[in-house]
C-alpha cells in the first residue's frame, strides 16, 4: 500500500500547494518513487502547477476531473478511478517526469465541499442512529475509495487539501496515513497551529466513535501528524529574522510530540513563483532566481526528511 500524505492548513498563502507539488516531484525525480497527486482544492492550484490551463481545459472537457469522479461516487456508480488519472502531466522540455501522475481538480468541486459529514439530532431508535452513522462514514470515504482503487501501483499518494476542514479535507484525513502542515512563522499562522491540530484530533475522535456505532469494518481513525514545515521564512542577510526565528523556536517547544517541526524550512525565493508560471519544479527552471532557489536545496531536503520520518513509523 502507498504512503498517503495530506498537506493541510485552513489558512491560505502558507505554501501548502507549492510544498505538496515540490515534495511529489522530488519523490519521483530524486527517489525514483511512483507518486499520485490528488488535487481536492477547488482553486486548482496544484493542477496548474502541473500543466498549463489550456491543457487542463482539454483534459476537463475530454476526460473529467475529480469533481466528475465525486459525482459518480455520490450517484453510486463504479468509480473507474484509473480513467481520471492524468499520467505524466509535468513536462520538462520534451520529457515528462516519469512516475508522477495527477487526479486534477476544478472549481466545480467547490459546491460539493460544504455538505455531508454531519451526524446530529435525536433518533427514535438505535437502528435509525446506525443508519445515520453509516451515511456519515460513507460521506467521508470517497477519497479512501479512490486510493484503494489505484491498484496499489503507487509508492506515495500526495493530497493537496483546500484551506478549510470541510467535507473534502475530512475525506483526505480519513484516507491518509499522515498529514503535514505548512505554516509561515508569523503571529497568526503559529497561533492557529494549536487550533488546527486540536480540531483534527476532534475529527478523529468523532470518526472513531461513529465508525463503532455504524457497526461496519470502517477504518475508524484519521491521519497522524507527520510534522510541521515552516515556509517563506524571512532572511536578513544569511540569518533568519528575529521575529521568524522566535516563532519557529516557540513552535518547536509546543506539546504536539517530540520533533514534530521539520529541521528544514523554505525561504522567500522569487524563483518559486517563476517556476510555477512554467509549471515545473524550481530545480528545472532556468532563470537566475530559480537557480538560486534550487541551489538552496530546500524541498529535496524536506522530502528526504519526510521519507526518513515515515520510515521510522511502524
Amino acid at each position: 500500500m502507498p504512503k498517503v500524505v495530506s498537506f493541510i492548513n485552513y489558512k491560505g498563502g502558507v505554501g501548502k500547494t507549492t510544498s505538496a507539488y515540490h515534495v511529489a516531484c522530488s519523490l519521483a525525480q530524486h527517489h525514483n518513487q511512483k507518486v499520485l497527486m490528488i488535487d481536492i482544492d477547488p482553486q486548482t492550484n496544484l493542477t496548474f502547477l502541473c500543466a498549463q490551463i489550456a491543457q487542463w481545459e482539454r483534459r476537463k472537457r475530454n476526460t473529467g476531473t475529480i469533481a466528475n469522479l465525486y459525482k459518480r461516487y455520490v450517484d453510486r456508480q463504479p468509480l473507474d478511478v484509473n480513467r481520471y488519472i492524468w499520467n505524466d502531466p509535468v513536462v520538462i522540455g520534451r520529457h515528462a517526469i516519469s512516475g508522477l501522475d495527477l487526479i486534477p481538480c476544478d472549481i466545480d468541486l467547490l459546491g460539493e465541499d460544504v455538505g455531508g459529514g454531519q451526524i446530529a439530532g435525536s433518533f427514535p431508535a438505535l437502528q435509525a442512529l446506525q443508519q445515520d452513522a453509516r451515511r456519515y462514514v460513507r460521506d467521508l470515504s470517497f477519497l479512501k475509495r479512490v486510493v484503494e482503487e489505484t491498484d496499489e501501483k503507487y509508492d506515495w499518494v500526495i493530497i493537496d487539501c483546500p484551506p478549510n476542514l470541510y467535507l473534502m479535507t475530512q475525506n483526505a484525513l480519513y484516507a491518509s496515513d499522515y498529514y503535514l502542515v505548512t505554516a509561515v512563522p508569523d503571529h497568526l499562522s503559529t497561533l492557529g497551529l494549536n487550533t488546527l491540530i486540536r480540531k483534527i484530533d476532534d475529527i478523529g475522535n468523532r470518526m472513531a466513535a461513529v465508525s463503532t456505532l455504524a457497526g461496519e469494518n470502517a477504518k475508524g481513525t484519521v491521519a497522524e501528524l507527520a510534522g510541521i514545515v515552516f515556509v517563506k521564512v524571512r532572511m536578513g542577510g544569511s540569518m533568519i529574522t528575529t521575529t521568524h526565528a522566535s516563532r519557529m523556536e516557540t513552535a518547536t517547544l509546543q506539546s504536539w510530540g517530540a520533533g514534530k517541526v521539520f529541521v528544514t524550512h523554505t525561504t522567500e525565493y522569487i524563483g518559486y513563483s517563476e517556476a510555477a508560471e512554467s509549471s515545473v519544479p524550481v530545480w528545472e527552471h532556468g532563470s537566475q532566481n530559480a537557480r538560486r532557489a534550487a541551489q538552496a536545496n530546500e524541498y529535496p531536503r524536506i522530502t528526504l526528511e519526510l521519507i526518513n520520518r515515515l520510515s521510522q513509523k511502524p
